[in-house]
């Protein structure tokens, strides 16, 4: 099995949402049994789902957040 040589970076922390700067959690969806992440914020509505793994929902949500931020340079 080969993986892409993107780097995650360090799995064991948290990430921050690309729209308010708080922390986003990564978690496994019981119904459809895939992986997504939701920033903790309340009133933010950011929310990536459908990923086939942990790693690829951080990666998703990295690139998000790096695409969102180079809008606005």
């Amino acid at each position: 099995m080969t993986r892409p040589s993107v780097d995650a970076g360090d799995m064991r922390w948290g990430w921050t949402c690309p729209l308010c700067e708080t922390d986003a959690s990564v978690s496994r969806d019981p119904e459809s049994e895939t992986f997504r992440w939701e920033c903790d914020d309340e009133s933010c509505e950011a929310v990536g789902f459908g990923f086939t793994s942990r790693r690829k929902a951080r990666l998703a949500l990295r690139e998000y957040r790096e695409r969102y931020q180079n809008i606005y340079r």
